[in-house]
Order: C-alpha cells, then sequence, then structure tokens
C-alpha cells in the first residue's frame, strides 16, 4: 500500500486469505474498520472472468460500500476494501477536516 505517498508493507494471519488481506491492511494504515458485508460475482464468463467484490465498511457510525474488480479474487477483494477505506476517509472528511489517500499497489 501506499498512503501519502509512503510505501507501508505488512504481514498479518486471519480466518484465511481475505481476512490475513484485510488485517494486514488494517494494520499497514492504522485504521479499525467493521466489515459489515462482504459478496462476490463474476462480471465475465471463461477462465479469465473478472471477478467483482463488493464490501460494506463501518466506523463511528459512517458506513460505505466499495468495489474492487480483478481476474485475481485476492486482489479483487483487497481492491474493495481499500476503496471503501477511502470513501470512510472522505466521509470523514467533511466531519473534521482530515485528509489522508490509500493506494493499493
Amino acid at each position: 500500500l501506499t498512503a501519502e505517498g509512503t510505501m507501508i508493507e505488512e504481514v498479518a494471519i486471519g480466518n484465511g486469505s481475505v481476512d490475513a488481506i484485510y488485517k494486514a491492511i488494517d494494520r499497514a494504515i492504522g485504521e479499525s474498520v467493521e466489515l459489515q458485508d462482504y459478496n462476490i460475482q463474476s462480471v465475465t464468463d471463461g477462465k479469465d472472468a473478472l471477478g467483482e467484490v463488493s464490501v460494506v465498511l463501518a466506523q463511528n457510525g459512517l458506513s460505505v460500500k466499495g468495489r474492487g474488480v480483478s481476474t485475481d479474487i485476492l486482489e479483487a477483494s483487497a481492491r474493495a476494501y481499500v476503496d471503501s477505506i477511502n470513501r470512510l476517509i472522505d466521509k470523514r472528511k467533511t466531519f473534521d477536516g482530515s485528509r489522508r489517500d490509500v493506494t493499493l499497489i
């Protein structure tokens, strides 16, 4: 990940690959969020099909939905999570003026 232009690497152990990815992202950016919904579906056909992951995250009364698309479901899951975190940060900005961009690299 990069946050405000700084590359951050983190590892985590979880209850499966997606949980480990989400825990590593939380550690890397210092955010604690609640995963309220996780949905995965195929958006194209064939063995090179694109998978779309959508997640709903909540934090301190704010709730947002993010999405990620990739032929790799783990990458799509990470992209959806990062998208949601950025949406939370954007929402929070309207309340307290804070801003920080997080990018999956």
